[in-house]
């Protein structure tokens, strides 16, 4: 093979070792800045509380993040690959920044509040697209799924941790002390995030609009079934974390954090500790049968009650824990590492596109039928997209850079 300087550009195969100090720091990026996002999952008691919001404006307030984010994907699953995974980090953590102080001058509900909630919807697909698609080029070819749950399991935490954090701050020291906390934590993320070395990637040309345009058609149509799995996966898991709590609430429960503290316990323990599972006996074996299981769990929930909520949040935990890296995995197989960017934030955009529709339907079906109607519906919704990613055939795993000839 006569070698050219394309061929040379191309990087060679990542160690061996996972959990380097490189990875390390991508972790400690994210975790940083999914505390001050994770913050901010306490807006709605804030806006409740604080700033006597209705129920409508806090339902406005929340689908717009979410919608901000599902119309970001395009745009920014082709910057991941064009500009680099590092840039992305730093504009998520930078916005994120931006985010948490400017809710420190917000004193009602109007455009001001609401474009700040696309300002965060922008922020989390740039960090997260950005930090999740450099995980995957570190990860060596044959622990991707175990780097991805290690990722996963981070951010998870994250969920966990900064609430409780922030909730007593709050109720001790004022709202402006949990905000001001939160942005000091983005600033953390934009400072780790300039210690952290990008792997050189293969040299390609850049691509006009067009030709832009193109690649992430061609890597959309690739990535289908696993992106419509990963939308009805996010549809049960809108549903599941939207309405169990007013579920479990008419019932008469007082208390309602149990089925969180089971679903972060059980997700990170099995990312953490049974992520090399997926790649050991294969991703797709793990895939299909987490995601039955994540379907039947979500169809249980119809005999939800108040004494159920840590098994419940322990057995959905669990199967998300197997099913979501290991169908990240699976996409990013027959991928070239130069489009991993557009796989990874394609696939991750469809989970939050699906969780922000079934929030938005779902209202409606509880509104008028009550809560196990809803139940059933997202599992219905799961199981459909589990017979999609069942009848896709395997395919052949695509080679981890561009060929050079």
């Amino acid at each position: 093979m006569v070698r050219t300087a394309q061929t040379e550009d191309i990087p060679p195969a990542p160690a061996r070792r996972l959990f380097g100090r490189a990875f390390f720091r991508v972790i400690c990026a994210q975790m940083s800045f999914n505390y001050c996002f994770s913050t901010f999952l306490l807006l709605p008691k804030y806006l409740s509380t604080e700033l006597h919001a209705s129920a409508s404006d806090l339902g406005h307030v929340t689908a717009i993040q979410g919608v901000t984010a599902v119309i970001a994907v395009p745009f920014v699953s082709s910057f991941v690959d064009r500009v680099g995974r590092r840039p992305l980090m730093a504009a998520g953590a930078l916005l994120s920044l931006v985010y948490a102080l400017c809710w420190l001058g917000i004193t009602h509900i109007g455009p001001a509040a609401l474009a700040l909630q696309v300002l965060s919807g922008l922020a989390f697909m740039a960090a997260f697209s950005g930090s999740s698609t450099l995980v995957a080029d570190l990860a060596p070819a044959d622990r991707l799924s175990q780097a991805i749950g290690v990722f996963g399991a981070a951010n998870i935490s994250m969920n966990a941790l900064a609430p409780a954090i922030a909730e007593p701050v709050a109720a001790h020291f004022g709202w402006r002390a949990a905000f001001l906390i939160a942005a000091g934590f983005s600033c953390l993320s934009l400072l780790l995030t300039r210690a952290v070395d990008e792997p050189a990637r293969a040299a390609h040309t850049r691509e006009s609009p067009l030709r832009d345009l193109l690649t992430t058609l061609r890597v959309a149509k690739r990535m289908g079934p696993y992106a419509l799995a990963m939308a009805t996966c996010g549809a049960a898991f809108g549903a599941v974390f939207t309405f169990y709590q007013p579920c479990v609430l008419a019932q008469g429960a007082k208390n309602v954090p149990m089925f969180f503290v089971g679903f972060t316990a059980a997700a990170v323990l099995t990312r953490v500790g049974l992520g090399s599972l997926a790649d050991r006996f294969g991703r797709r074996r793990v895939a299909l049968p987490a995601f039955t299981m994540y379907a039947l769990v979500v169809l249980s929930m119809t005999q939800l009650t108040p004494g159920r909520l840590l098994g419940f949040g322990l057995a959905f935990g669990f199967a998300h824990g197997f099913f979501y890296p290991a169908l990240n995995a699976l996409a990013l197989e027959n991928t070239l590492q130069n489009e991993r960017g557009r796989a990874m934030t394609l696939v991750s955009g469809a989970f939050h596109l699906g969780n922000t529709l079934s929030v938005l339907a779902f209202g409606w079906v509880a509104q008028h039928f009550g809560f196990s109607p809803v139940f059933v519906l997202a599992a219905c919704v799961a199981f459909a997209g589990l017979a999609v990613l069942y009848a896709s055939a395997p395919k052949a795993a695509a080679p981890l850079v561009s060929p050079a000839e």
